[in-house]
């Protein structure tokens, strides 16, 4: 989960204005700043991905959506990355990019990231390139706030559909299922549920482009609590659709053994099965249809791996585009199944690496690109060799500070890589991952050192440590601790000092 940067820079802001008292409301010469140029001092590595794509026919060339930095780039199979989207200053946030399989130069982006908790990114709309990359045109849809799926036609890159959870904070219509046959020019409203129901996952078979599922979600949060309704009516908001047609019309698919659904879900449609194989993975496990989605039965039940192990954080369900009963899962991290979902063992990365998105080229499946809470690493051969996470700054930042000492040391909480600290200059000439080291803290709290004594840190997030420098040592000093004062407790406690 994240928080956009500007928050993080204004805590770091007041903290330093109450350290240094009235001079904080003095005017600055704006010569004493006309020097001042930006500097990367990190983080070395990737962060949160969003949204993966990739171009057919073009080996090296990959997109990544990030939940607060647009979307990266690579021409060298994930050996390097840069920024495409930064010419795009109304938003940050990407839940979703796709490339036209049929045009290399056409690129959509849907943005607002997908996930909703304890930080929300929401977007604006659709965004298209026709260039590669290089510029950006915004196509509507302004009020969707959040698309964390779409599908081009591999057959006519101007024929889109969008997935738009709409607006968690109040009830809209600008949710649901949108279609634009004219390259994002216009849309249409194909699939809609109710003011409170998105769409969450669109997926197709390459080979059969007409028939798509959808998987809607429950997306309003009331600001009061609602009753409990009086009997179960079975509905939870989460259910699945069909379409035949392209995704103009829609048909919900019930019954056959398909579960109830709830908490986050993915589908894949695998290819060579004229769209008959389907599965679907919900907080209940894997599900697999042989029959286009008539009947359903549960894979690997009693494999604890292979469900939603963190509800709504991560979840997906992707097939080998060549062989149906190759099969790949993701949850806190990925597994493989060669018998069709029966049995599965690890694939990439470790437990706590969080997957969050695969693509897989529908003409080469050796080719595949996997975005982590880490970052984005590409395979050319299947997975036997990945590239490396340690190649892109997009790492995500929730607070920041600095010390008093000279070189200042910075520091920073990381989304899914704990707390850290780098000095403010390098001892080689330049601030490089040498610099950088782990501090004991929580990727969302915040990390603050002692304005009278820099080698004592505090850092919060699920209690308050203290650590002393350079032994590093550090001890439990949260109020909370004492289970006799009754007092609450978050996960993000701000920290500041009395001047």
């Amino acid at each position: 989960m994240t928080r956009t940067p500007l928050f993080s820079l204004s805590i770091a802001s007041i903290l330093f204005a109450s350290l240094i008292g009235s001079h904080a409301t003095q005017p600055v010469e704006p010569h004493l700043l006309a020097g001042l140029t930006w500097r990367n001092v990190g983080p070395f590595r990737g962060g949160r991905v969003a949204a993966v794509s990739g171009v057919i026919g073009q080996p090296g060339v990959f997109y990544m959506g990030l939940p607060g930095g647009g979307v990266w780039k690579t021409t060298s199979a994930g050996q390097t990355w840069y920024p495409v989207f930064d010419s795009v200053t109304a938003v940050s946030s990407i839940g979703a990019v796709e490339v036209a399989p049929s045009d290399p130069n056409i690129v959509y982006a849907g943005a607002g990231d997908l996930i909703t908790g304890l930080g929300i990114n929401e977007g604006n709309g659709v965004y298209k390139s026709t260039d590669a990359g290089a510029t950006w045109q915004h196509m509507g849809l302004d009020e969707s706030k959040q698309i964390p799926s779409m599908l081009v036609d591999p057959r006519d890159p101007n024929v889109v559909l969008v997935a738009a959870q709409g607006d968690v904070h109040k009830k809209t219509d600008v949710r649901g299922v949108f279609r634009s046959t004219d390259g994002g020019r216009t849309w249409t409203k194909t699939l809609y549920v109710d003011d409170e129901t998105g769409i969450q996952k669109l997926a197709r078979a390459f080979d059969v482009p007409n028939v798509i599922f959808a998987t809607t979600v429950p997306h309003y949060q009331s600001p009061t609590p609602r009753p409990r309704p009086a009997a179960d009516t079975g509905r939870t908001g989460t259910a699945l659709y069909k379409s035949t047609d392209g995704g103009v019309t829609w048909k919900e698919i019930v019954g056959g053994g398909l579960p109830r659904m709830r908490g986050r879900t993915s589908i894949a449609v695998a290819m060579n099965t004229n769209a008959q194989r389907v599965f679907i993975i919900t907080n209940s496990g894997l599900w697999r249809s042989d029959d286009g989605g008539t009947t359903w039965r549960q894979m690997a039940a009693d494999d604890e791996r292979i469900r939603n192990g963190q509800g709504g954080y991560n979840c997906g369900v992707y097939v080998d585009t060549k062989n149906p009963d190759v099969v790949y899962t993701i949850s806190t991290t990925s597994y493989k199944s060669t018998d069709g979902g029966k049995t599965f063992t690890g694939f990439v990365g470790y437990s706590g690496d969080d997957p969050q998105q695969m693509w897989i080229d529908p003409t080469d499946s050796k080719r595949m690109l996997v975005g982590f809470d880490q970052g984005a690493v590409v395979t050319l051969d299947a997975g036997a060799t990945w590239s490396s996470w340690y190649n892109q700054s997009t790492e995500q930042i929730y607070h920041i500070s600095t010390d008093n000492s000279y070189p200042y040391w910075i520091y920073a909480t990381q989304q899914d890589a704990g707390a850290i600290r780098t000095r403010s200059r390098g001892n080689l000439g330049a601030i490089t991952p040498l610099d950088w080291s782990p501090v004991p803290g929580w990727e969302w709290g915040t990390i603050v050192a002692d304005p009278l004594d820099p080698d004592v840190v505090y850092g919060s997030g699920n209690g308050i440590v203290k650590i002393t420098y350079p032994g590093e040592q550090w001890i439990d000093v949260s109020p909370g601790a004492d289970p006799s004062l009754g007092l609450r407790q978050g996960i993000s406690e701000p920290i500041v000092w009395a001047p």
